[in-house]
């Protein structure tokens, strides 16, 4: 039964897909197409060194502005203007998208028990929050710069205690008009702001 039932699931869905193209069609709308960005973080080779410890963290999903948390990739073609990228999107909301990259940062470097988003019940020992300022193309003097900065605190997790703050910048040069090199610009962006943040998270003594 279910080997004779898939085609006809399948020819459903495609006249469905049919029947609004032509809806659209018909109410003089048109769907323009885009181009979905998944930045990927690559861990250092060789991987950082550093002990390992013997707690677990849980990453909250970034705080940041309404303009930051959608997923339409934000430029800013000079100071204070902020347009996005046509025809283009990131795979999740940027706050979202940064949390799960540093989350894969912290299971890549080998070196933490444990570590989860804030929606994977993980029972943690510690917290870090991020709020986001950064995360966009910026359109200057010297030319086009991938840019992410952030706030992070780590954080006691059971009584949301502050015990260690940093602030943390890449910026990453690419050429205008570029969407290839702009991706992956924001990809070696990325690559050093997880890095940084998972070596100075895990460099975070116990008193």
């Amino acid at each position: 039964m279910k080997a004779t039932r898939l085609p006809s699931l399948f020819g459903a869905a495609l006249f469905a897909a049919a029947l609004l193209a032509g809806c659209s069609s018909l109410l003089g709308v048109q769907r323009q197409p885009f181009t979905t960005y998944a930045p990927r973080y690559h861990a250092p080779e060789p991987a950082a060194g550093g002990p390992r410890v013997d707690w677990q963290l849980v990453v909250e999903t970034p705080q940041a502005s309404d303009t930051l948390s959608t997923a339409r990739i934000v430029v800013m073609p000079s100071p204070g203007v902020i347009e996005v990228y046509p025809g283009a999107r990131w795979s999740d909301p940027a706050p979202t998208l940064l949390r799960s990259l540093v989350v894969q940062g912290f299971e890549q470097s080998g070196r933490i028990v444990g570590v989860g988003s804030s929606t994977s019940g993980l029972s943690a020992d510690y917290a870090l929050a991020i709020d986001l300022h950064a995360f966009q193309a910026e359109i200057r003097d010297d030319g086009a710069h991938a840019a992410i900065r952030f706030q992070a605190r780590l954080l006691d997790y059971r009584t949301s205690r502050v015990l260690a703050t940093r602030a943390f910048t890449a910026d990453v040069p690419f050429p205008p008009k570029d969407s290839a090199a702009a991706f992956a610009a924001f990809e070696n962006a990325v690559g050093q702001v997880v890095s940084e943040v998972v070596d100075w998270t895990l460099g975070f003594k116990k008193s």
